[in-house]
């Protein structure tokens, strides 16, 4: 009886180091799978939206020779990194939750 319980013993220590290797592999490919799925649906929504973001939502850049469209609310450019002008920010109130 003695003898199982060690075997089983050894069995669990040789095998958690694969168990835990494998599960890391998993976690990996499974947030590389997410990423690229997230980015083809963006370029899905994008595209589906005529390749731009809403005219309503959106700033171009003022630095020269860039001009690229931004969303209304960002402090940098997504093309060059410069800083856009400063978007008019509403102030929220925000119920606390318990």
């Amino acid at each position: 009886m003695e003898a199982l319980a060690i075997l089983i013993f050894i069995l669990a220590v040789v095998l958690a180091p694969f168990l835990f290797v494998g599960w890391v592999i998993f976690l990996v490919v499974r947030a590389i799978v997410g990423g690229l799925s997230h980015g083809t649906r963006a370029i899905a929504g994008a595209a589906a939206n005529g390749g731009a973001i809403a005219q309503g939502h959106t700033q171009r850049c003022p630095t020269g020779g860039c001009h690229a469209v931004n969303p209304v609310d960002a402090r940098f450019c997504r093309r060059c990194g410069h800083g856009l002008p400063a978007a008019q920010r509403v102030q929220v109130r925000r119920a606390a939750v318990w």
